[in-house]
């Protein structure tokens, strides 16, 4: 399943950029994560926004990872992380439909419930032919 991978390497990329924009947020969110990506799961057109977003997300990471993978140096390299982060945020950002917060409630959900990963795969078939 193409989009499994897609989603693990896509949460983890949003997970490891907006963990510090999230923990700046933690004490204004009432909802576990989980919970709220499940609750918001329940919306397909958030479900759709997401699939748009994380596509977007695989798309700049592909391009930074690239560009990672052709340095050895060590200082070029934090750089290109650096650079890959904030345009992994922006991407995500710019998503229309979504916000950050979404997109790691519901990847996150969508990574501990296979129930609800099901779900999510069987939609991006159904909209973009698998």
């Amino acid at each position: 399943m193409a989009l499994k991978r897609l989603l693990a390497s896509t949460i983890l990329a949003a997970g490891l950029v907006a963990a510090p924009y999230l923990a700046q947020e933690a004490d204004a969110q009432e909802t576990g994560t989980a919970e709220l990506g499940a609750e918001l799961a329940q919306d397909v057109s958030k479900v759709d926004a997401f699939i748009v977003a994380a596509l977007a997300v695989a798309e700049t990471r592909q391009e930074y990872l690239a560009r990672l993978e052709a340095t050895t140096d060590d200082q070029e390299q934090m750089a290109i992380v650096q650079e890959a982060d904030a345009a992994i945020l922006s991407t995500v950002e710019a998503s229309p439909g979504i916000t950050v917060d979404e997109y790691i409630a519901i990847g996150e959900a969508a990574a501990a419930d296979p129930d609800l990963s099901a779900m999510i795969d069987a939609r991006f078939t159904e909209e973009h032919g698998g």
